[in-house]
């Protein structure tokens, strides 16, 4: 009976979200231990957070629905506003300590997908009409179980499981979908197994860029470009 309760709860928050927007961000966090560069990657992380705070000066995204989906966990994690983030500094700092990497987790990419995608799911039925993905990622799946022996040999093959093009290519709300942070050993191998996904982005003039560490961090410091191609 709890279980019912919470699920409906849950449904009515969205839509009384609904009513005051029609957006969606998701965002993937890479919070593994093989994120590369990690204690950089936080800075950049909550620099890309600090861009999503200030999207409350925008009419369309000030009450804009976001979900933080944790890779390790493969799980939301956080789900608030911009407001949230600005407003109210408890939830903003849960948020903050929550997407730290940590050396001994695990990477879930294939979970982390299918959670997005149930997410989405959810929204539409609660009347978003427009969603923005982004995903913060070395890119490497570490399968479980793995600890800090586990061997990672790049560049490694995308996982199969998840149907990771088939998430990104499902929803015609999607409006942009970004990828931070890729470890530079996986972009060629991921920029090819993304191959159909950038081709419905371009047939559906969503733009789409996958950016590996440099890139991310100029891209970052310039603040978020939803137009920003491949």
């Amino acid at each position: 009976m709890k279980k019912y309760i919470l699920v409906t709860s849950l449904c009515l928050s969205l839509n009384a979200h609904a009513q005051e927007s029609n957006t969606t961000i998701q965002i993937i966090s890479d919070d593994s231990g093989v994120l590369i560069e990690a204690s950089e990657a936080q800075q950049y992380k909550l620099a890309l957070l600090s861009h999503i705070k200030q999207l409350i000066r925008k009419r369309e995204f000030a009450n804009a629905h976001i979900d933080v989906i944790s890779t390790s966990m493969g799980r939301t994690i956080w789900s608030g506003t911009p407001s949230d983030l600005k407003r109210k500094p408890e939830r903003a700092a849960n948020l903050v300590k929550s997407i730290k990497a940590d050396p001994e987790n695990c990477n879930n990419l294939p979970g982390a997908f299918i959670e997005m995608k149930s997410n989405l799911r959810s929204l539409i039925r609660n009347g978003y009409s427009k969603a923005y993905l982004i995903i913060f990622s070395s890119l490497i799946h570490t399968p479980r179980p793995c600890d800090q022996t586990t061997q990672v040999v790049l560049p490694q093959l995308p996982p199969m499981e998840g149907n990771i093009n088939e998430v990104l290519t499902s929803f015609d709300i999607v409006q942009a979908i970004h990828f931070y942070w890729v470890s530079p050993h996986q972009t060629r191998v991921w920029d090819e197994f993304l191959h159909p996904s950038f081709d419905w982005a371009s047939t559906h003039n969503v733009p789409m860029g996958l950016m590996d560490i440099e890139r991310s961090k100029y891209s970052l410091q310039q603040g978020l470009n939803w137009r920003m191609r491949r």
